[in-house]
């Protein structure tokens, strides 16, 4: 945007804070190791430790993560996949791809994550999985539901795509389902310099096929058991997430103080401040507005404050969708968020001049 200062996200600024990022990272170009080799071996064992998975395997993208994940369950055309409609277009895209049938179901108004009695009113004897996005760094489960899932043998692909360093019960969203899916997009809580992405799991057999499945079907070189695809995170990107892992204590404490800040100062009748729980780690701020959005993005814009909108349009009234079947019930809480829901600048190492301007701009309107 022309006239923004402080951009919605900056994800440079982590990398500023890597001793000497420019010196070693030219080294790791001068090895000419670019697709796979020791920084993807690494970047992968430093995953599941740090998530306590006991598998990883590493992406290039959180789409192909979510794509990969649901073609090992063996699901067949008609199924039914429980997600919300309020994220992005990933998560049902991997759903069309193989032609299952998307169930959308309704969001909880404070959390923008899945509404549980939407949930159970949406099941059916159709219903073979079930992904819960766990938006904005929040949960989008509780025991009782994984507990639904697993009596009703309900395969749970986690989409933590906003998610990662988030906990529930000190355990890390992501491995408490069949599957965690993860991306590491630029802005995301863990990011790269590009698109990545990780599946982890605690089931070999499902381990073993998504490690051939992401390399072409491979267990060696030319030698292809399984029909596959390229899904291989690059040995660069992976590089600049093991760097940022060994940072990933400090960025946890950055957003937590930053998400405190912004609680604790942001103070105008007009806005619906987001909450949270001990143990999750926000990837962007999210506004409610009680006033028009128009004016408020045009306020803030104007003044040298960046805005985006997660998510302006629901999947179920997205053109694309037109073509397909899918279900729903009531989704009353997922198209009034979407009218009225605003970001803000959030990221890692904001400077105490950035902050005072948001806070101020804001309480200004």
């Amino acid at each position: 945007m022309k006239n923004t200062i402080i951009p919605i996200s900056d994800p440079a600024r982590e990398l500023r804070h890597i001793k000497e990022f420019k010196k070693i990272f030219n080294k790791e170009i001068d090895k000419g190791i670019f697709v796979g080799g020791s920084n993807v071996e690494k970047f992968e064992n430093n995953i599941k430790n740090f998530l306590n998975s006991k598998y990883s395997v590493s992406t290039n993208s959180g789409t192909d993560s979510l794509i990969l994940a649901l073609s090992i369950l063996g699901l067949k055309k008609g199924d039914e996949v429980m997600l919300p409609s309020f994220t992005f277009i990933a998560t049902v895209e991997c759903i069309l791809h193989f032609g299952l049938k998307p169930v959308f179901v309704d969001i909880n108004k404070e959390s923008f994550t899945v509404d549980k009695t939407s949930f159970y009113d949406n099941f059916s004897p159709r219903t073979k999985a079930f992904i819960p996005v766990h938006l904005f760094g929040r949960r989008s489960f509780d025991k009782n539901i994984l507990k639904f899932c697993k009596e009703n043998k309900i395969y749970i692909i986690e989409d933590c795509a906003q998610s990662f360093g988030s906990k529930y019960n000190d355990k890390y969203l992501g491995t408490f389902g069949d599957l965690g899916t993860y991306s590491f997009f630029p802005s995301k809580t863990l990011g790269g310099i590009g698109d990545g992405g990780c599946i982890v799991t605690n089931n070999f057999k499902m381990y073993s096929l998504l490690k051939k499945i992401k390399n072409h079907g491979q267990v060696s070189n030319y030698d292809h058991e399984v029909n596959g695809v390229n899904s291989r995170l690059d040995s660069l990107n992976s590089f600049v997430l093991n760097k940022k892992l060994e940072l990933f204590s400090q960025i946890t404490e950055e957003r937590n103080a930053l998400f405190e800040f912004f609680n604790q100062n942001i103070n105008n009748e007009l806005i619906i401040k987001p909450t949270k729980e001990n143990g999750e780690v926000m990837n962007y701020y999210s506004l409610v507005l009680r006033t028009n959005r128009k004016g408020f993005k045009k306020h803030l814009e104007t003044r040298g404050i960046g805005t985006n909108i997660y998510y302006e349009k629901p999947i179920h009234k997205q053109k694309v969708m037109q073509k397909y079947t899918f279900k729903f019930k009531d989704l009353s809480n997922t198209e009034k968020l979407a009218k009225n829901i605003i970001s803000i600048p959030f990221f890692t190492f904001m400077t105490s001049r950035e902050k005072n301007k948001i806070v101020e701009v804001i309480n200004s309107f």
